[in-house]
């Protein structure tokens, strides 16, 4: 069995969602990426079992890299409005720094081409934000919803940011932005 190195993998990922972002799903061939990523077809399947494979795990990366990057600064020793605050800004950032990864994301989070486990497992990494919101909620805080209702009110109008975001009628400055923070803030909030 070969070695496998993990700068290849990076490579060959990052290659993957490049060309998915770009060509499509069904118009990026495992050569594609292979010729994208600098390594033989064959030395992709030293890594992932098939494309399917591929896109499950560079899915899970994803995930875990975006949480990594909301969760930065979130404590569990701060109120719950400076833990949703630093989510959400978090969010924004990340999502400004990374939209290649974020579009990926979004794109696959409600794909049937991502199996349930890797779908598990990616919102696996969101367990502090979840607990947030259900503490927020037992404390009267947030408003008794659903997640996917809350998740919805918190995050769509950031998703709706970043996709305008070249619209030259838009300010994208720190006043526009907690503005915004202060719509999602006071849509959950009782």
């Amino acid at each position: 069995m070969r070695n496998k190195d993990e700068k290849k993998r990076d490579a060959i990922c990052r290659a993957a969602i490049d060309l998915i972002q770009s060509q499509g799903f069904e118009d990026t061939s495992m050569s594609k990426i292979a010729r994208e990523a600098g390594v033989s077809p064959a030395t992709i399947y030293v890594y992932f079992e098939n494309k399917e494979d591929l896109l499950n795990q560079i899915y899970i990366r994803v995930k875990r890299e975006m949480s990594s990057a909301i969760m930065e600064g979130f404590d569990q020793g701060i109120t719950i409005e400076e833990q949703f605050r630093t989510a959400w800004f978090n969010f924004y950032q990340y999502a400004m720094e990374n939209p290649v990864d974020f579009a990926f994301g979004e794109q696959f989070a409600n794909s049937p081409l991502v199996n349930r486990v890797s779908k598990d497992e990616g919102e696996g990494y969101y367990g502090p934000l979840i607990e947030m919101f259900e503490l927020g909620k037992r404390e009267g805080i947030f408003k008794n919803v659903p997640l996917g209702v809350f998740s919805a009110f918190v995050f769509f109008p950031v998703i709706g940011l970043i996709r305008n975001r070249n619209d030259e009628k838009l300010v994208f400055g720190k006043e526009m932005l907690e503005q915004v923070f202060q719509i999602a803030w006071d849509a959950v909030t009782e």
